[in-house]
């Protein structure tokens, strides 16, 4: 059965992530990573600057609440379509 709570989409999440950026040549990573601070700007433009101490908060705390695992299981989703949608010349395509 498929865990869907915080915990259990941030578990999957970092597996698929890891193998997608594993897989991915640097260009394509540095085209996800253009691709999300496109996404960044265009939010901090029309909703207010995004504060980072948050963000470095949770990537220094040493366990996750359930919601955290949560905010930090989104982020993984935006980088696994960020990494799934740019074009990547040097790898050929996978079937899965």
């Amino acid at each position: 059965m498929l865990d869907l709570t915080g915990y259990g989409r941030l578990a999957e999440l970092t597996k698929l992530t890891d193998r997608m950026t594993a897989e991915a040549s640097k260009e394509a990573i540095v085209a996800a990573a253009r691709l999300l601070a496109l996404q960044v700007g265009q939010y901090q433009r029309k909703f207010g600057a995004l504060p980072l101490e948050d963000a470095m908060e949770l990537l220094e705390t040493k366990s996750l609440g359930e919601e955290q695992a949560g905010w930090v299981a989104d982020g993984l989703e935006n980088l696994a379509v960020a990494v799934a949608s740019v074009k990547d010349d040097e790898r050929p395509p996978t079937v899965q």
